[in-house]
């Protein structure tokens, strides 16, 4: 340690007397002048020195699956200061990212200044030294597990200390990532100056870190709380339980007596989701915006909750100005990208996208939004190409290798796309969702009963959403003619998923097909009654009507389905038979001529079934 300086003006009893100092001095004195102010570190002694301090912090679901990875910073043996908000709906905490990591569990909460103290039975490593943010244009190190790829180190200057609500806030500069919350910003002697939060974020290297004073001060600042505490703790445990109604009483009780408590409107937004209650979720989010509205994060949720509200074009404003307050907060661009996506946009929508991820590389959304575009226009290899770079950037991850699956198929390489099933993570292989996509994929090889295999065994491990795997396994039993097995399956999809109404529309088609007309008429037409504008429930209720033998009610369905879709050239060659059936030689010519300004084989085809037999064909023309 160095010996401190003693100023020329110690009072007597100092070291330093009147006379002749003593030699002890004097070799104090010369150390004092030889060892000058501590030499800074370089970065890889910064890291070696600070590290052993910083950890994985594991955030846990009900059933042990990690939901997370930041980082946590030692405060003292057993304790350790995170970030509150990534503690949220959490039924367990682990530290460290080795075979056997440590349990911790939340000791003190400063809600607040989103500080939570952890407490860690049998950790024994060293706290950092503590030091005050130096002048602006000091070097910083930022230290943590960026990205959860595992603890490491960045390097910055600290630009200034800022005030907020709450209090001032150290920026900084250097590069910090998702999972950084948490982590220890030291300055060039490894001294921690600051607690990283990444919720803070406001522009391409403008982060924020609490004071690390603001540790010792989180035990202090809860128990001058107990009620918000007991509030927040009994909120928290509503939310593992899922007992949602109770956590909108709570909540809204919390909201009426303190409406500026962001913990109270984070809970209300949970609440109303779980009970699927929009416009209540959507109030909440308003609220949480009302009172941090230097929250980008905050501001993403709101435009998420406003899209799914169906407002749009608010969301869409919204996401716009989200992105020219906060100009580096790539989920606004992916908000806006989205937005332009859903709206028909789709050049705009792709170089947000592509902004997006200039920003975040890590944006798997916005990966996934651009490789749909290219599906879109057509360019299977572009999507081909961004579904392989996800799945590189995350390879135990099965959803991009589904989406590369998808790509192939729409690229009618259904060989490749077994291949990728094939290569799929040991752990990935016997999920519900690569049973469903084994289905499909077997399917479009034309193996329908390996197909109706798989899709059984996606069902018999509760797939997500399992209307899709009883649809597969319809059409399958669709293409090899077992009509009652084909209707079975669809009657099942419409019974797991009944808002929606293709599959009603598809277990008509089954119905119709498979010799039941009659109950096949009665869903196109309750059908064409809910979506008068829909040219596929009125064609359904024409080729029914005409199944029936009733041409007279055909007629008149089939003419709506053409007014809505007139480029169906299949309703045009069932008008033609139907209007012949009538005796209606005028009308069926006129439906002829306009078939074959349509598709000229068709109407080929629709000639000889309906006139080449019975007069002349160039007279009849």
């Amino acid at each position: 340690m160095p010996i401190p300086k003693i100023s020329p003006s110690s009072p007597p009893g100092s070291a330093i007397r009147r006379g002749k100092p003593p030699a002890c001095a004097l070799a104090a004195g010369l150390l004092v002048a030889m060892a000058g102010p501590a030499a800074a570190l370089s970065p890889q002694q910064v890291f070696t020195t600070v590290a052993p301090a910083v950890t994985v912090l594991e955030v846990r679901d009900g059933e042990g699956r990690a939901v997370g990875r930041y980082s946590a910073t030692r405060w003292a043996a057993g304790r350790f200061v995170t970030v509150c908000e990534i503690l949220d709906g959490a039924a367990s905490l682990h530290l460290g990212a080795g075979p056997q990591p440590l349990p911790a569990r939340v000791v003190a909460r400063d809600s607040e200044r989103n500080l939570c103290l952890l407490a860690a039975e049998g950790d024994a490593g060293p706290a950092l030294p503590r030091a005050r943010p130096s002048a602006p244009g000091g070097r910083v190190f930022a230290v943590s597990n960026a990205l959860g790829l595992g603890v490491g180190i960045s390097e910055g200057v600290l630009s200034g200390v800022r005030r907020f609500a709450v209090g001032d806030y150290i920026q900084f500069s250097a590069p910090i990532s998702p999972g950084s919350e948490g982590g220890a910003l030291v300055d060039e002697l490894g001294a921690l100056v600051g607690i990283i939060d990444y919720r803070r974020r406001d522009g391409q290297n403008v982060n924020f870190a609490s004071l690390a004073a603001w540790g010792d001060e989180i035990e202090g600042r809860a128990a001058r709380s107990v009620e918000q505490q007991q509030r927040y703790e009994a909120a928290s445990a509503l939310l593992k339980a899922e007992g949602w109604s109770e956590l909108q009483t709570l909540s809204t009780d919390w909201a009426r007596r303190d409406p500026d408590s962001a913990d109270a409107w984070r809970f209300a937004v949970s609440a109303a989701r779980g009970l699927r209650q929009r416009e209540k979720e959507l109030e909440a989010w308003r609220a949480l915006w009302r009172i941090n509205p230097d929250r980008p994060d905050v501001g993403y949720g709101l435009g998420q909750a406003l899209v799914a509200a169906g407002q749009a074009r608010e969301a869409l404003t919204h996401a716009q100005a989200l992105v020219a307050g906060h100009r580096e907060y790539a989920p606004a661009r992916l908000l806006v990208a989205q937005l332009r996506h859903g709206a028909g946009q789709y050049r705009e929508a792709e170089a947000a996208y592509r902004e997006s991820i200039d920003l975040d590389p890590w944006q798997m959304p916005a990966y996934w939004g651009l490789a749909d575009l290219a599906r879109l226009r057509g360019d299977h290899a572009t999507s081909i190409s961004l579904y392989t770079r996800l799945a590189s950037l995350y390879p135990e991850a099965p959803g991009p290798r589904y989406g590369l699956v998808q790509a192939y198929l729409n690229a009618n390489k259904p060989e490749r796309a077994y291949g990728v099933l094939a290569r799929l993570p040991d752990k990935s292989r016997d999920d519900a969702a690569t049973w469903y996509w084994r289905g499909v994929v077997e399917a479009r090889l034309g193996r329908p009963e390996a197909a109706i295999s798989a899709f059984r065994e996606s069902l018999a491990r509760d797939l997500q959403g399992p209307d899709r795997a009883w649809v597969g396994m319809g059409l399958a039993y669709y293409e090899m003619k077992r009509f009652p097995e084909a209707i079975a399956a669809f009657d099942s999809a419409h019974r797991a998923n009944p808002a929606e109404p293709f599959w009603d529309y598809q277990l008509g088609v089954m119905l119709k097909d498979g010799g039941r007309p009659e109950e096949a008429l009665k869903r196109f037409q309750a059908l064409a009654g809910q979506a008068p504008d829909e040219a596929r429930n009125w064609r359904q209720v024409g080729f029914t009507l005409s199944i029936l033998n009733r041409q007279e009610e055909a007629a008149p369905a089939l003419k709506r389905s053409l007014q809505i879709d007139p480029a169906q050239a299949k309703v045009w060659a069932a008008l033609i038979e139907v209007q012949r059936l009538l005796g209606r030689r005028e009308e069926a010519l006129d439906a002829y001529e306009k078939l074959r300004a349509l598709d000229g084989k068709a109407a080929e085809e629709a000639w000889r079934a309906n006139f080449a037999a019975f007069e002349d064909k160039g007279g009849a023309r």
